[in-house]
C-alpha cells in the first residue's frame, strides 16, 4: 500500500529526476564522450537520487539507451550486460530490461 509520504516523495523524486534530465541534456556538450558526460553535475544528482531513480532511468533507457548504462550500474551495483553485448547499444538495453524485469521493475 503506498502511504501518501511515498507518494510524495516519488512526485518529488520524478519532477526533479525530470528537471535533472532537462538540465543534463540542454548543457551536456554535444558529442560528449559517456565520461565526460556521466561527471556533469546534473548526472551526478540523478545518480544521488539512488534508488528511486532507477525505474525513472529505465523508461529514459528507451528512449538514449548509450547514456543511462552508468548510472544504472553505478546506483544498483550491478552489470547485467552480457559480455558479448558490449558495444551493442540495443542488446545492452535488452540485458538491462531483462535485469528490470527479473529485479521487479515493470517498463
Amino acid at each position: 500500500m503506498m502511504t501518501l509520504a511515498t507518494k510524495t516523495r516519488e512526485g518529488i523524486t520524478k519532477e526533479r529526476f525530470d528537471r535533472l534530465v532537462k538540465e543534463w541534456k540542454e548543457t551536456r556538450p554535444p558529442a560528449s564522450s559517456i565520461e565526460k558526460m556521466a561527471m556533469h553535475h546534473a548526472y551526478q544528482q540523478i545518480i544521488g537520487l539512488g534508488p528511486d531513480a532507477v525505474p525513472l532511468i529505465l523508461r529514459e533507457l528507451v528512449f538514449a539507451p548509450a547514456q543511462w548504462f552508468w548510472a544504472l550500474r553505478s546506483i544498483t551495483g550491478e552489470n547485467p550486460v552480457d559480455e558479448d553485448h558490449r558495444g551493442n547499444v540495443n542488446k545492452m538495453a535488452d540485458d538491462w530490461y531483462a535485469w528490470a524485469k527479473t529485479n521487479g521493475y515493470t517498463l
